[in-house]
C-alpha cells in the first residue's frame, strides 16, 4: 500500500519530497549570484556533490544544475541575488531505506549586503566533531537553527561554535578566522566544521598576500585575543567580528583590509 499523506486534514493528490521533509535528507548550496554565476561554482559543485554521496543521492550534472538556475534568475529579472540550489530527496518513507528520487529545488531573493561588522556569542552547547554530517551542507540544520535564536535572545548577531574539546570549530553560518602573532588562523576540518567555499578561497589568496596561514585546534581564548577576526561565507564574503560574549575586538585593522580586498576581486564583487 502506498503512504496516504494528509495536510491540514485533506488527502494529498500530489508527491512531496517526503525523506526531506522527515529526516532533513537532502543537500544544498547558497551563493550571491551577480550579474553572473560565482567566479568559484565549482567548489560549491564539489561540495554538493560530496554530501549527496556520503547520503547516497543521485547527483544531477553541473550542466543541468547550471541551466535550473540560469532560467530561474532570468524569469526573476533581478541582477544580484541570493541563490539557494537544493537536492531534495523523495522514496520509501522507511527513514534507513535509501532515496529513489531527487527533486531540484531554488530559491531566489533579492541579495542584501551584510552588516559592517557582527557581535557573536559562545554557543551553550558543543558540536560533536565526530559527526559525518558535520562537513556537510545538509539539510540536517536544527543545531544552527537552535544557536541562531539563541544568540538573537542574548542581543547577538551570531555564534561561535566550540566542540566537545571545547576547541572553536565555526560560526552559524560561517567559518572563522582570526590574526595574532603574524599569522592567520582558523580551525582544522577535524575540528567539527563545514569547509566552507570561501574559507578555502581566503586561504589561497593568503598566500597571494605573503600571509602565514596556520589551520589547527585553538582554545576560545586564542581567538578572543586576537588583533581581528572575522566570518567567511559565500553570501557575505567575510565580516569583521567586534565583540564575542563581553570580549571586544579591535577593527579597521590594514591588514583586514588587505584580505577583505582580495577576497572581493577573487569573488568578482569588485
Amino acid at each position: 500500500m502506498n503512504d496516504l499523506v494528509y495536510l491540514n486534514g485533506n488527502r494529498l493528490t500530489y508527491e512531496l519530497p517526503l525523506r526531506t521533509l522527515f529526516y532533513g535528507e537532502g543537500v544544498f548550496e547558497t551563493f550571491r549570484y551577480r550579474s553572473a554565476m560565482p567566479e568559484h561554482f565549482d567548489k560549491h559543485i564539489e561540495r554538493l556533490e560530496e554530501g549527496a554521496n556520503l547520503l547516497q543521492l543521485d547527483m544531477p550534472e553541473k550542466g543541468y544544475i547550471v541551466s535550473l538556475i540560469e532560467k530561474a534568475v532570468r524569469e526573476s529579472e533581478l541582477s544580484d541575488l541570493y541563490v539557494k540550489f537544493c537536492l531534495l530527496s523523495h522514496g520509501n518513507t522507511l527513514f534507513y531505506e535509501k532515496s529513489e528520487e531527487i527533486q531540484a529545488l531554488i530559491l531566489i531573493k533579492e541579495y542584501f549586503k551584510p552588516k559592517d561588522s557582527i557581535r557573536a556569542c559562545v554557543c551553550s552547547f558543543p558540536k560533536n566533531s565526530q559527526s559525518p554530517v558535520v562537513r556537510i551542507k545538509s539539510f540536517n540544520y536544527l543545531e544552527n537553527i537552535i544557536a541562531r535564536r539563541e544568540a538573537a535572545e542574548r542581543g547577538f548577531d551570531e555564534v561561535v561554535f566550540f566542540n566537545e574539546e571545547k576547541k572553536v570549530t565555526e560560526g552559524g553560518a560561517g567559518n572563522i578566522f582570526w590574526y595574532k602573532g603574524g599569522m592567520l588562523h582558523t580551525p582544522s576540518v577535524g575540528c567539527g566544521l563545514l569547509p566552507g567555499t570561501t574559507r578555502e578561497i581566503v586561504m589561497e589568496i593568503s598566500r597571494g598576500l605573503n600571509m602565514d596561514i596556520v589551520k589547527g585546534e585553538y582554545p576560545l581564548e586564542d581567538l578572543v585575543d586576537s588583533d581581528f577576526a572575522f566570518f567567511t561565507n559565500s553570501l557575505i564574503g567575510s565580516v569583521p567580528i567586534s565583540q564575542i560574549d563581553n570580549r571586544m575586538i579591535p577593527l579597521d585593522n590594514p591588514k583586514y583590509g588587505e584580505i577583505e580586498i582580495a577576497l572581493y576581486e577573487a569573488l568578482g564583487w569588485k
